[in-house]
């Protein structure tokens, strides 16, 4: 499992969290990258993350050790290039909890984290053709090195949460980051409907699809033809 970013200041928490929701047989190994930003916020983020991801991608799979790799960032910075360099499932938690969330509800909401991620947001999902099914993004707008403050964050999630279900009629929401800890069951609890933390998600969706024996098509993500780089 891949954190996209160069700090380990969440690998404490995803750990626990990981190893709370796992099967028993489920071995994970959480990593954060050497180089790169700290936090990923903006497309000039996602674009300065992704070679240090597509390294570690192909390091992983070169050391056939791993069944799935988990890219943990809601942005899903490098996933189409992981899956086309890679022979085994590529997952990442912005993806998997959209999928998981439109088995829920027919509008979603996603609780995002800044301004600046929302334009990227919503042409991902156009790309995807689902914007339809997402009609309330709304931004925290606290830094995700912020996300540490429990009760700033808790505060504002419940601001901006209410306003997507009782405004914008949002019939499940999303947790928009997989740094936000310790606040879905809370925000169900006030908001009756359910709430997606993309983290736990992705993890059940590697486990699925390493049980089912499923992969990514590798006639959606052919492997990259040879070509110098200088």
């Amino acid at each position: 499992m891949i954190i996209p970013v160069s700090t380990n200041k969440w690998d404490e928490n995803v750990e626990s969290d990981y190893k709370r929701l796992k099967r028993p047989e489920t071995s994970i190994d959480i990593i954060h990258l050497k180089h790169g930003p700290e936090a990923i916020q903006s497309e000039y983020d996602e674009a300065n993350v992704t070679p240090f991801i597509l390294e570690e991608v192909t390091l992983s799979v070169r050391q056939a050790a791993y069944d799935a790799i988990i890219i943990y960032c809601f942005s899903d910075p490098a996933l189409p290039a992981s899956r086309e360099i890679s022979t085994i499932p590529v997952l990442s938690i912005g993806e998997s909890s959209q999928l998981f969330a439109m088995a829920l509800a027919d509008r979603i909401g996603i609780l995002a984290t800044v301004d600046q991620t929302i334009p990227k947001l919503r042409r991902k999902l156009a790309a995807k053709g689902i914007s339809s099914r997402f009609p309330s993004i709304h931004a925290l707008n606290i830094p995700v090195l912020d996300y540490d403050h429990p009760e700033k964050v808790m505060d504002q999630a419940l601001q901006v949460a209410n306003l997507m279900v009782n405004q914008d009629k949002a019939e499940a929401l999303i947790l928009g980051c997989g740094s936000l800890f310790d606040i879905k069951e809370r925000l169900e609890e006030d908001l009756s409907v359910p709430v997606v933390a993309p983290g736990e998600v992705a993890l059940k969706h590697a486990e699925m699809l390493v049980e089912l024996h499923l992969s990514h098509s590798k006639k959606s993500f052919m492997m990259p033809l040879p070509v110098k780089i200088h």
